[in-house]
């Protein structure tokens, strides 16, 4: 049972993020800050402003970034706290992991997959179309 509550969370938190990248001026979100909401914004609190080259060490050579970051790892493991897209996104996958790691099989693997995808799906459809639209 806490799998599927943990799937129906995922697929409302995956219709915020198509909701806040595709249809933002319509959202119940476009009032909120838009520098935290807007995807089209957004994306700029991984960088320091103006862009520059990035100059850090904290990488080891492993990952280079383009430029700098905002602040260390603002661009990698520690994207989820510069907006709402990567945030809904990073809680999304933490939902899933956990929904695999608590469940314990009542049918068989690929008939509880199948009830898993259709919850998610209906959740994100039900979510996006009915309740993150902008009532004006």
């Amino acid at each position: 049972m806490i799998s599927l509550v943990l799937m129906v969370v995922a697929g409302a938190l995956n219709a915020v993020m198509d909701k806040i990248a595709f249809s933002f001026k319509s959202s119940v979100f476009r009032n909120l800050n838009p520098r935290f909401w807007d995807v089209k914004q957004s994306w700029k609190n991984q960088w320091k402003w103006p862009l520059q080259p990035y100059t850090g060490w904290y990488y080891f050579g492993l990952y280079t970034p383009r430029y700098k970051e905002n602040f260390p790892y603002s661009s990698t493991f520690l994207v989820w706290a510069t907006d709402a897209w990567h945030l809904a996104k990073a809680l999304m996958i933490g939902c899933i992991g956990a929904a695999i790691g608590f469940h314990t099989p009542v049918i068989s693997w690929y008939i509880d997959g199948l009830v898993m995808v259709t919850v998610f799906t209906v959740t994100f459809t039900g979510v996006y179309d009915n309740w993150l639209n902008s009532k004006k």
